[in-house]
């Protein structure tokens, strides 16, 4: 009997152990599942749920891509959402990001193959979810083959906007009044949202934002949503530049498409001459032009800036008009405002200014147009923002380019100490 309950009480013992690694073996091959698995993934402690799948296929039908992420970490998660492998017979695509609970601004965008980003430095306390729609404008002339990708952002990651973050003491908000006062002392770095994500500026007097590239020198003026970084040139590169020759050689419309317009074309062969062995670390970006038409009053058709800028100084960071898709281009007024300009005086001690000329330089930004022609806003020789100039003034251009996200650098961005790429 001892015998018997001796061999029983074995065979329970093993049955149970069996039961155990099947139960242990079967945890593991879960977890492998999560991972391995293209519609869930667990990574650095957020749990990614591809809902539709990772494949993203549109075919001249509207199609709607859900996703999830959830910060199963104790600690805050920054993450960026792009398409990779894309294929697509439209250079520019339009697209719609809706998050479902609005804990991120919908995002109505466009992107190009070389640069698709959807919305980057996306931050998500832990414990949330965020749930996403992704679907695309005007689909039915559309055909795209791409991979969604949700990646966790490494804010550590020796890259040059984190560089620049590291610098600098990050303000939430300017000192003085945008438009309606001018910064003329070091207000510093300040963050700020637009529909694509989080982006940081640099306004007043800034001392540590030069750069040194393609032999120039540069003044970095924002940190892009996507992790770029924006530099204008210190200097002109032409003080005869002009948007249109005549009042009568095209429509209002083409003179207002910067695709199309003599600025692009100046700023182009400029581009060719001295940017052109240093593509690599270029990125083509969007360049707002604020065509969006206010209101019409005897003859003139006014455009958003005029009301924005001149009198109700409300700050505006996303383009309420056309993005144009470019690897150079010009600052927009409101960008120049940003940096401490203002339509109500001079300022000689903000970053932008430029000493020692006797000519104005242009921004992207229309005031209004009447009968044929265009007046745009331009920054004056006393670093006032100024409206009434027509585009067939000759004024000075300085371009503005994009760094790649993954740039890194040498230096402290002082005069004597400017950033200065790695090759």
């Amino acid at each position: 009997m001892a015998k018997r309950y001796k061999i029983s009480l074995t065979l329970i013992s093993i049955l149970i152990m069996f039961s155990f690694c099947i139960l242990l073996s079967y945890k593991q091959y879960l977890q492998e599942i999560e991972n391995t698995n293209p519609y869930v993934l667990v990574l650095e402690g957020l749990s990614i749920n591809y809902l539709n799948g990772t494949k993203i296929e549109v075919d001249g039908e509207e199609k709607d891509f859900t996703f999830s992420i959830t910060n199963n970490s104790e600690n805050e998660k920054s993450y960026y959402i792009h398409l990779e492998n894309m294929e697509a017979n439209q250079e520019i695509i339009t697209y719609l990001l809706k998050e479902q609970n609005n804990k991120v601004n919908m995002i109505l965008s466009s992107v190009s193959k070389e640069q698709s980003s959807l919305a980057t430095m996306l931050k998500i306390e832990p414990g949330e979810s965020h749930f996403f729609t992704l679907n695309f404008k005007e689909s039915e002339k559309l055909q795209l083959a791409a991979k969604l990708v949700v990646d966790v952002e490494d804010l550590k990651e020796e890259i040059f906007a984190n560089t620049i973050l590291k610098n600098n003491d990050i303000k939430t908000s300017s000192i003085t009044k945008f438009g309606s006062e001018v910064a003329t002392e070091n207000e510093g770095l300040i963050s700020a949202k637009e529909d694509t994500g989080e982006f940081y500026y640099f306004r007043g007097n800034i001392e540590n934002n030069y750069v040194s590239f393609a032999g120039l020198i540069w003044r970095i003026v924002k940190i892009n949503s996507d992790g770029s970084v924006k530099l204008i040139l210190n200097d002109y590169t032409s003080t005869n530049g002009n948007f249109y020759e005549t009042s009568n050689e095209t429509t209002i419309e083409t003179k207002l498409n910067f695709s199309e317009n003599k600025m692009h074309e100046i700023l182009n062969e400029w581009y060719q001459k001295n940017l052109l062995n240093y593509e690599s670390h270029l990125i083509s970006n969007k360049y707002c032009v604020d065509d969006t038409i206010l209101n019409y009053e005897n003859g003139t058709n006014y455009y958003l800036a005029n009301a924005r800028l001149l009198r109700d100084y409300n700050e505006n960071y996303n383009c309420l008009g056309t993005n144009y898709t470019t690897r150079i281009g010009l600052l927009s007024a409101d960008e120049v405002v940003l940096a401490g300009a203002s339509a109500n005086s001079g300022n000689t001690s903000f970053y932008l200014y430029v000493p020692d000329k006797t000519v104005a330089w242009w921004t992207l930004t229309p005031n209004y147009s009447i009968e044929n022609n265009i007046a745009f806003f331009e920054v004056n020789t006393n670093g006032a923002l100024s409206s009434d100039t027509r585009g067939t003034y000759y004024r000075g251009i300085r371009p503005v380019i994009n760094l790649v996200k993954r740039t890194s650098v040498t230096g402290s961005g002082t005069i004597t100490d400017p950033y200065i790429i790695k090759e």
